[in-house]
């Protein structure tokens, strides 16, 4: 019974682990720039440590100082443009009533907001599997989120309601976050990763032992760069 391969130890394990590595996120928060680097951390780390046996504090820390560099730019962005947008939705609220340009302008505060959220929610996973500049990660992202539309608006109310459940019960802060890194990385990693073999460009980086549904692939900037301008300017002589 108290053997590490019984399936009741081994459960016990993954949540120490997720307890753990949402310790090491909301650590890596208190620095309101390094929100970006957190939450790639955090993807990195549940996606390798939690459920493999890797040492998930180690894991953890080093996968955030990797995503220092374009992570914080963007994060920096990411929460002027969301103090921005906060604002005019509020200033939408109190005018939307009072004519068409009231309308119209909630409508666009609404646009924008929703395409903000959708975007945001796929930076950490593209930012822990990805090397490249805070754009090529920005455009990634957009890629990524507009790729299956519905399944990120999906994730963007989960991650609305774990909001709420964490404002009713704070001590869900303590799991929830590695919760949510763990029911986002399968349905996002595998189409980053079909996406990558469909389009031959596979490199194989495996910086730990995993599992065979668990591959993955990284490519620089330079040529995620080239893939999404071909896919672009394939797209305009289709239309010409």
């Amino acid at each position: 019974m108290f053997q590490y391969q019984n399936p009741v130890i081994a459960f016990l394990v993954k949540i120490a682990n997720m307890l753990i590595a949402s310790f090491c996120w909301l650590l890596g928060c208190v620095p309101i720039v390094t929100l970006l680097p957190a939450c790639a951390a955090l993807h990195t780390t549940v996606d390798r440590a939690v459920f493999t046996g890797q040492p998930v504090v180690r894991t953890f820390w080093e996968a955030y100082r990797s995503a220092m560099k374009p992570g914080i730019p963007l994060s920096i962005g990411c929460e002027v443009l969301g103090v921005l947008l906060y604002l005019g939705v509020r200033t939408g609220l109190q005018i939307w009533s009072t004519g068409i340009f009231g309308a119209c302008y909630m409508a666009l505060g609404v646009l924008l907001g929703a395409l903000f959220v959708v975007t945001v929610i796929c930076l950490p996973p593209v930012l822990s599997r990805f090397e490249g500049g805070a754009v090529t990660i920005l455009r990634l992202a957009l890629y990524f989120s507009g790729r299956k539309l519905l399944r990120t608006v999906f994730f963007s109310v989960l991650l609305g309601l774990m909001f709420l459940a964490v404002d009713f019960f704070p001590l869900l802060l303590l799991v929830l976050p590695a919760v949510y890194a763990d029911l986002f990385r399968g349905p996002i990693g595998r189409d980053m990763t079909r996406y990558i073999r469909e389009n031959g460009l596979e490199e194989a980086v495996e910086p730990q032992p995993r599992q065979p549904e668990q591959e993955e692939s990284a490519l620089g900037a330079l040529e995620w760069d080239r893939v999404l301008s071909g896919k672009a300017e394939e797209e305009v002589h289709g239309q010409h």
